[in-house]
């Protein structure tokens, strides 16, 4: 697929906004994301997110799942993408590689504790959003090797939930037990407004109550995305209260009108309120400071990472701006 620099940005708009919603929901629902997403006939549950680091390269990878997929314990590498651009196979390849290095790494560290295990393997799947007509094949690669030789890279899953239907997604998430694909309905090429209201229907039925909350502000965002079909956001929120919305971390009336201040300023507003509500008080106007010139620096992603995963104690620490360094 050729894509023009236009195209491209575009197709790239917002993807930061999907990158930061669907990350959110993985960090939330790790059992729905391990079930949906490894390729396994057996029991599928989640272990653990797994920090790494490439010790050699002196780099922190983004955290991957660890699960047990019958009697073997696999990486789970998601990779989310608004369109297939032309370094997505290459992010994948890297990340995967990068991976297993850190793997290695550890496995050595740890020998003399336990000599039988090894590093586990990574599973690498691509989620395609949005994109082209045409089917997709079923496995995407980066090659390394000659094409006259045996292949020599990385292998990925390709999963375009945008070229499924209705009924498929709906079927998966039974099958699999995952409403996780129930998400992506506002995005099917088959979608409407009836048969997304019923989707909403099936997720509250599928769902735990705070699942249900999590999952359908998550499919109000994506159904924005949609320039197919109007009004589909409308059909979701006609079932939730705007407020539930808007007070999910990852949402952001800001960015309606595509301009980066508007986009950076309901950033700051959004990630404030989650802030806020872990630490259980309002944001000093230091600590408020300190957020705008780290999501300047760091991004909405890394930075919703944060709120996510640190104690409060370590918030506070990571809000509280550096002391001026004193004049000899």
């Amino acid at each position: 697929m050729e894509t023009t620099e236009r195209g491209a940005g575009r197709a790239m708009e917002g993807a930061d906004d999907i990158d930061l919603i669907l990350r959110h929901v993985s960090r939330k629902l790790p059992r729905a994301v391990a079930r949906a997403l490894v390729d396994c006939d057996e029991l599928v549950e989640p272990l653990e997110w797994v920090d790494t680091q490439v010790t050699s390269r002196q780099r922190r990878l983004d955290r991957a799942l660890l699960v047990k997929a019958g009697q073997e314990k696999r990486l789970l590498h998601v990779e989310w993408a608004r369109t297939m651009t032309r370094d997505v196979s290459w992010r994948i390849f890297e990340y995967n590689t990068l991976t297993a290095l850190a793997l290695g790494d550890e496995a050595r560290a740890r020998r003399g504790a336990k000599p039988w295990e090894g590093p586990p393997r990574v599973e690498s799947v691509l989620v395609l959003l949005s994109g082209r007509d045409e089917p997709w094949p079923a496995e995407g690669a980066y090659r390394t090797s000659p094409d006259d030789r045996p292949f020599s890279g990385v292998t990925f899953r390709v999963e375009p939930v945008y070229q499924r239907t209705v009924a498929e997604l709906v079927r998966r998430a039974t099958e699999q037990r995952s409403p996780l694909w129930l998400i992506f309905a506002p995005l099917a090429r088959d979608v409407d407004g009836d048969k997304l209201a019923h989707v909403v229907e099936l997720l509250r039925a599928q769902s735990a109550p705070w699942e249900f909350e999590e999952l359908r502000a998550a499919m109000a965002v994506l159904a924005e995305t949609n320039r197919r079909v109007k009004g589909l956001r409308d059909v979701v929120l006609s079932e939730v209260s705007k407020g539930v919305v808007m007070q999910n971390w990852f949402y952001r009336e800001g960015r309606k009108d595509g301009r980066k201040d508007g986009r950076r300023q309901g950033q700051l507003e959004a990630l404030g309120h989650q802030f806020e509500r872990r630490l259980g008080r309002p944001l000093t106007m230091p600590e408020r400071q300190r957020l705008e010139s780290r999501l300047a620096k760091l991004g909405a992603a890394r930075v919703g990472d944060v709120v996510l995963e640190r104690t409060t104690e370590e918030l506070v620490r990571w809000l509280t701006p550096k002391a001026p360094k004193s004049e000899a």
